[in-house]
């Protein structure tokens, strides 16, 4: 069981981070189809936008945000809108991935979590269904993880303004999109701390059918190991603060 759920949450991160690293590296294959004037743009988009299909104007920036005309035909973006840039889409892209990393992984371990501390407290419960009320308490503690992951993605949608707001503003900003990547594999990984705290609490569990007066220590021991998710979440909150999130 052990094993399965790391190796789970091994693949899930290796492949997003792999998403990652070939977004950005991908180069676009974006070919003109007609090119009378020869500057890499496709006669019928120059017209299409406003542009001259009759003069090299490749390296011109109609709407002065920083693309030469090429660039934005190449990346699909809009000439004549400043908003349309390819930092604004990069960084919508990480900002999207990063909550994905965030919740998707907080949810997986917390759930493997749960069901270890569950499957712990449903056999003391077969014998002792009087101390179902307090052996809940262990199998909602591995949920925490997943509670993080769900505040720092609202967060970071919130901020980012994509869930409304201001979006573009924030979203010009160079290192916003990857300040949301290292917020989100920050999670994923603190968030992997589910896992033995729901063996610590299925443990405390059993001691508990047995011992009355344990249930406190029991519950102690559960929370030390989501020591490592809560100061992942405080790292998670700084960088939303360095990277001008918050």
């Amino acid at each position: 069981m052990n094993r399965t759920s790391l190796l789970v949450v091994g693949t899930v991160l290796l492949t997003l981070i792999a998403v990652v690293v070939a977004s950005q590296f991908a180069v676009g294959d974006r070919i003109a189809a007609k090119d009378l004037d020869f500057d890499g743009m496709d006669d019928d988009w120059e017209g299409a936008n406003g542009l001259d299909n009759t003069t090299n104007d490749a390296s011109g920036d109609a709407d002065g945000d920083g693309m030469s005309n090429v660039e934005e035909f190449l990346a699909y973006t809009d000439p004549g809108n400043a908003d349309d840039s390819k930092v604004v889409k990069d960084n919508r892209m990480l900002v999207f991935i990063g909550v994905g990393l965030a919740m998707g992984v907080a949810a997986i371990t917390s759930s493997i979590g749960i069901g270890i501390a569950g499957s712990g407290a449903a056999g003391v419960t077969a014998e002792r269904p009087d101390k179902f009320g307090r052996l809940i308490v262990y199998q909602a503690l591995p949920m925490t993880q997943g509670i993080y992951g769900l505040l720092i993605s609202i967060l970071v949608l919130n901020f980012t303004g994509l869930t409304g707001g201001p979006e573009i503003a924030i979203l010009k900003q160079p290192f916003v999109g990857w300040g949301a990547l290292a917020i989100g594999i920050v999670i994923a990984f603190s968030s992997v701390s589910a896992i033995p705290q729901g063996m610590t609490a299925s443990a405390a569990a059993a001691a508990f059918g047995r011992n009355s007066k344990v249930f406190a220590k029991g519950v102690i021991f559960a929370v030390m190991s989501e020591t490592m998710a809560i100061f992942g979440f405080l790292v998670a909150i700084f960088l939303l603060i360095a990277s001008g999130m918050l």
